[in-house]
C-alpha cells in the first residue's frame, strides 16, 4: 500500500502531490505537504514555505487579539452609558492581549526588524525601520498602559500592521520561489544525461562528469549535452536557442555544435571541447545571472525616500515630547512623543502605492498577463523603448509555404506539391510541415521513405522516386547549379524519377497583429526596435519596424549589448522574445516580457509572460500600467496628506493614538476604494 512521503500513514484513495524542491511527492493531507516543505525545501523554496508557516501562526494569534481586545471598543460604539472599560475584566482582557501579540512580534516581526538592523548597519534607515518604529511604539504604548491599569491599549494595531505586512512577503517569496524553480530546471537548456562512448560500449552519464576529449552519441530529437567537435555524422541541427535562427543549420564531420542546440534529423559522434559548465549554454546562464544582479532605480529610490523619512519622524516625535514634557510633565511628553511615532506609523502609505499595483496585477491576469512583481509593473510604466525579438515573436513560430515553381516541362505546380506533401508526411521536420499545411486535398501514402541526414528525405510516391531536399542535394544527385534560396528564406527542391521537377520557397510569416501593436506603442510615444539572430530579419518585418531600428544577425550577448544601447538613447527599455536565447536580454532590460508558447527559461526570467501570442496585449500592457501608476500617485499624495495633518496634530496633543488609529483605518480604505478602480 501506498504511504505518504512525510508521516508514512496510508495515503488513501486521494492522495495530495505537490512539487517540492524539484520532484515530486504524495502526501496524506495538506498538513503533511507542508511539513515536507519546511523540511525538504531550501533555498527560495524554503524561504517561501517558512514565512507561510509564519504568517499562519501569526494570524492565528492577531485574530485572537482581534477578539479580546473588541469589548474595549464598546463604549466610543454605544457611548458611555454602556460602562467603564478599566474594570477588572478590561484589564485581564488587556493582559491577554498583551500576551497574545508577543508570539506575532516574535514570528511576523523578527525578520522585519532584522532587516530594518541589517539597514541602520549599513549606514542607513530603510523602509522596515518605519514598520518597526510604528510596532514599537504601538506595543510599548500599549505596554505601559497595560501595567499602570490605563484603559488605552493598541495591541490589535500592532498585531495588524505586522500581518498585512507578512503577506505582502510571501506573494513576494511565492513569487520568488516559483521562479527560481523554473530556473533550475532550466538554466541549462541541454539534456541532464549524456551518451558517451566507452570503448566498444555506450553508457549514460550526467553531463557535468564529462571531460574534454571525451565522445558522446546524439540521435535525432535529442539535444547536444555540451559544446564540441562533429566526429561522424551528418545532418540538420536546430540552433534556434542559441541563434534564434528559425532554419536548422547542417553539419557534418568537423563543424562545431553547442550545447543546448538539438539534431533535427542526424545521428552525431561528437567529441567534447569544452565541460557542460562552460558551455554556449552554461554561458547564457552566466549573462542571465549577471543581469539579475543589477537593483533597479524604484528599489534605490525608496531606499532614498526612507533614509530621509525616518530621522524626520523620530525627530519630529522627539521635539514634540521635549516641549510638552517642559510644559505638561514627562508623562504628557512621552505621551505625545509616542503618538506622533503611532500616527507617522505608515500604514495608508505603506499600502498606497502596493494596494494599487497588486489590484492592477489581478486586471492584467485577467486579460491574460503575467506580471512577475510590483516594480515590474511600474517600470512597465515608465518605458520608452520596446527591443522585439523577431521569430516567434513579430513572425509566426513556423515557416510557411510561399511559392511552389515548376521546373520541368509536362509538370504542374499542383504535382509538385502533390508528391512533396506525400512524402513530407512521412518525415518530422519543420519544412515538412508546412508543406503538408499547404495541402487541402488527400494525397497518396508514401513508402520506403529515407531520410537524407542534412540533405533531405527520398521514397516512392505514385510509382515513383521522388526526393526533395536541399540545393546541396540537387547538386549532388543532378550536378545542377540551383540557387540555396531568396532573401525571405530557404528553398526546397522536388525532384522525381532522377528529374528536378519543381521548387518550393518557405518564409516566416509577421503575425497579423504585428503591425498594429507597433503603431499601438508609437502613439503611447514608445520607440519600437528590433533585435535578431537572424541575418535576413529586417527584409520579413520591414512594414513593422524600420531598417534603422532593426539589429539582425544578433548573438545572445550582443542582444544584451544591444539593450543597453537602446536604454543610453531612449531611455527605460523593455525586451519582448520567446527563446532560450532571449533570456539573457529579457533579465538585461529594464522589463523583460515573454510572449505565447515562451520557454520556460524564458518565462522565469522575464517580468512579464503575455500568456497568449496577441502582441497588442503589450501596448495595453504599457497603458494600463501607467493608469496604475496615476492611481499610485493619487494614493501616495492622500497618504502624504493625511501623515503630515496627522502628525501636526499629535505633535499639538490634539491626536491622541485611539483616534489615530481609527483615522489610519479610515485612510487605507479611501486608498482600496481609489485603487479598485482598476479592477476591470
Amino acid at each position: 500500500m501506498a504511504t505518504c512521503d512525510h508521516c508514512g500513514l496510508p495515503l488513501g484513495r486521494w492522495p495530495v502531490v505537490a512539487a517540492i524542491d524539484g520532484a515530486d511527492v504524495r502526501c496524506c493531507c495538506y498538513g503533511c505537504v507542508l511539513a515536507q516543505q519546511i523540511t525538504r525545501a531550501r533555498g527560495d523554496d524554503g524561504a517561501a514555505a517558512a514565512v507561510f508557516v509564519r504568517l499562519g501562526l501569526g494570524v492565528f494569534f492577531a485574530i485572537n487579539v482581534m477578539m479580546v481586545g473588541m469589548p474595549a471598543y464598546v463604549p466610543y460604539v454605544y457611548g458611555a452609558e454602556a460602562g467603564p472599560i478599566d474594570g477588572p475584566l478590561f484589564q485581564v482582557l488587556r493582559v491577554l492581549a498583551l500576551v497574545l501579540t508577543a508570539p506575532v512580534l516574535l514570528l511576523l516581526g523578527g525578520p522585519i526588524v532584522a532587516s530594518a538592523w541589517h539597514g541602520l548597519r549599513g549606514g542607513a534607515a530603510n523602509t522596515d525601520a518605519l514598520i518597526v518604529l510604528g510596532t514599537v511604539a504601538a506595543y510599548g504604548l500599549s505596554v505601559a498602559n497595560t501595567v499602570a491599569g490605563r484603559p488605552d491599549v493598541y495591541f490589535d494595531t500592532a498585531a495588524m500592521l505586522l500581518v498585512l505586512v507578512t503577506v505582502g512577503r510571501w506573494l513576494e517569496a511565492s513569487a520568488k520561489a516559483e521562479a527560481g524553480r523554473a530556473v533550475r530546471s532550466r538554466l541549462a537548456p541541454g539534456p541532464a544525461q549524456a551518451r558517451r562512448e566507452r570503448g566498444a560500449e555506450v553508457e549514460a552519464v550526467d553531463v557535468h562528469d564529462l571531460a574534454i576529449g571525451e565522445v558522446v552519441h546524439v540521435r535525432p530529437g535529442e539535444a547536444f549535452p555540451t559544446d564540441g567537435t562533429v566526429l561522424d555524422g551528418e545532418g540538420g541541427v536546430d540552433e534556434s536557442a542559441l541563434t534564434g535562427e528559425s532554419w536548422p543549420v547542417a553539419k557534418a564531420r568537423g563543424t562545431t555544435v553547442a550545447g543546448g542546440t538539438c539534431s533535427v534529423d542526424g545521428t552525431f559522434r561528437v567529441g567534447v571541447t569544452r565541460p557542460a559548465r562552460a558551455s554556449a549554454a552554461a554561458r547564457i546562464a552566466d549573462l542571465l545571472a549577471a543581469a539579475l544582479r543589477e537593483r533597479t532605480p524604484w528599489e534605490r529610490t525608496a531606499d532614498r525616500v526612507a533614509r530621509v523619512l525616518v530621522p524626520v519622524v523620530v525627530t519630529l516625535a522627539l521635539a514634540a515630547g521635549a516641549a510638552w514634557a517642559a510644559v505638561d510633565g514627562v508623562e504628557r511628553g512621552l505621551f505625545v512623543a509616542i503618538a506622533v511615532l503611532v500616527v507617522a506609523c505608515p500604514c495608508g502609505l505603506g499600502i498606497a502605492t502596493p494596494v494599487a499595483i497588486w489590484t492592477g496585477l489581478a486586471a492584467a491576469s485577467r486579460h491574460g498577463i503575467v506580471v512577475r512583481s510590483a516594480p515590474a509593473l511600474e517600470r512597465a510604466a515608465a518605458l520608452a523603448a520596446v527591443v522585439f525579438d523577431k521569430t516567434g515573436t513579430l513572425t509566426t513560430r513556423l515557416p510557411r509555404l510561399v511559392g511552389v515553381e515548376r521546373m520541368g516541362e509536362g509538370t504542374r505546380d499542383a504535382d509538385v506539391l502533390r508528391v512533396a506533401a506525400a512524402l513530407a508526411g512521412a518525415v518530422s521536420h519543420p519544412l515538412s510541415s508546412a508543406i503538408a499545411a499547404a495541402v487541402t486535398a488527400p494525397v497518396s501514402p508514401a513508402s520506403e521513405v529515407k531520410s537524407l541526414p542534412g540533405r533531405g528525405v527520398t521514397g516512392m510516391v505514385e510509382g515513383r522516386r521522388v526526393t526533395i531536399g536541399s540545393a546541396r542535394l540537387v547538386r549532388e544527385e543532378l550536378g545542377a547549379c540551383v540557387p540555396e534560396g531568396d532573401d525571405d528564406g530557404p528553398s526546397v527542391f522536388v525532384i522525381a524519377d532522377g528529374r528536378l521537377i519543381g521548387r518550393m520557397r518557405f518564409a516566416e510569416a509577421p503575425r497579423p497583429e504585428a503591425a498594429r501593436a507597433a503603431g499601438a506603442l508609437r502613439r503611447l510615444g514608445v520607440r519600437v526596435h528590433l533585435a535578431t539572430g537572424d541575418a535576413q530579419a529586417a527584409a520579413v518585418v520591414p512594414e513593422i519596424i524600420a531598417p534603422d531600428d532593426a539589429a539582425t544577425g544578433l548573438l545572445p550577448a550582443d542582444k544584451v549589448a544591444h539593450v543597453g544601447a537602446v536604454r543610453r538613447t531612449a531611455g527605460a527599455v523593455a525586451m519582448v522574445g520567446d527563446g532560450v536565447n532571449d533570456a539573457p536580454a529579457l533579465a538585461a532590460a529594464d522589463l523583460g516580457i515573454a510572449i505565447g508558447s515562451a520557454t520556460d527559461l524564458a518565462r522565469t526570467t522575464a517580468d512579464v509572460a503575455i500568456l497568449s501570442d496577441d502582441l497588442e496585449r503589450v501596448p495595453w500592457l504599457v497603458a494600463h500600467a501607467r493608469r496604475v501608476g496615476r492611481v499610485a500617485r493619487q494614493n501616495l499624495v492622500w497618504a502624504f496628506a493625511y501623515n503630515a495633518v496627522a502628525v501636526v496634530l499629535a505633535a499639538a496633543g490634539q491626536l491622541g493614538p485611539l483616534v489615530a488609529a481609527g483615522a489610519m483605518i479610515a485612510s487605507s480604505v479611501a486608498v482600496v476604494a481609489n485603487a479598485r478602480r482598476l479592477a476591470v
